[in-house]
């Protein structure tokens, strides 16, 4: 699924940002199979805060593509956006009002290696952000680029996975051969449907 999500998202051979929405559907669509529909009430899309309710509990999914940083000592960028903006009054307003509050679903795809599936607590997420530091805990680019959004650090995205009460599947990320699956159109059903206008 995450394979024919790359495939729907790519044009001219890049992947799109649109990803992560698509991944984003993907995982909850895991849910709502597992759990049922009557227990996943999804969030408002405009709400950095969570994406899905799971049993009246909000739920942050994430998601990223290659290896997550793991030096706990230096102070840069994960990948994993806490929030997506080119506004530096957002990107300042969020970061002064920011604290975690759900419970968060990290899935790091890492093609021909083995990547995870984690399970972060709300209540670890609380711990690392005391323990650290709002300043430590979010990274924020530099004045003056194309900020794309605000990040958890480096540091605090190592804590986080590395905690004891964090629960982690990992995942082989093997791309289908060609003859297993069929290459997907983006356009195909957009073309069915107008083919029945």
């Amino acid at each position: 699924m995450f394979y024919l999500a790359e495939k729907e998202a790519s044009k001219g051979g890049k992947v799109g940002m649109e990803i992560g929405t698509l991944r984003e559907q993907i995982l909850i669509a895991l849910l709502i199979y597992k759990f049922g529909a009557d227990n996943v009430e999804l969030g408002d899309p405009s709400s950095p805060d969570f994406d899905i309710r799971l049993f009246g509990f909000p739920i942050s999914i994430k998601t990223k593509t290659g290896v997550f940083p793991r030096n706990p000592e230096k102070l840069s960028g994960s990948g994993v956006k806490l929030i997506w903006t080119v506004d530096w009054k957002k990107v300042h307003e969020f970061f002064n009002s920011y604290e975690p509050n759900s419970e968060l679903l990290l899935v790091e795809v890492v093609w021909n290696r083995e990547g995870s599936f984690y399970y972060i607590p709300l209540e670890v997420q609380r711990e690392i952000f005391t323990k650290i530091g709002k300043e430590k805990y979010i990274f924020t680019p530099r004045k003056g680029t194309n900020p794309r959004g605000v990040e958890i650090s480096n540091i605090a995205l190592s804590e986080l996975i590395s905690h004891k009460q964090t629960n982690r599947i990992g995942i082989c990320w093997q791309r289908p051969e060609k003859e297993e699956i069929d290459i997907y159109e983006p356009f195909r059903r957009w073309i069915e449907l107008w083919e029945k206008e």
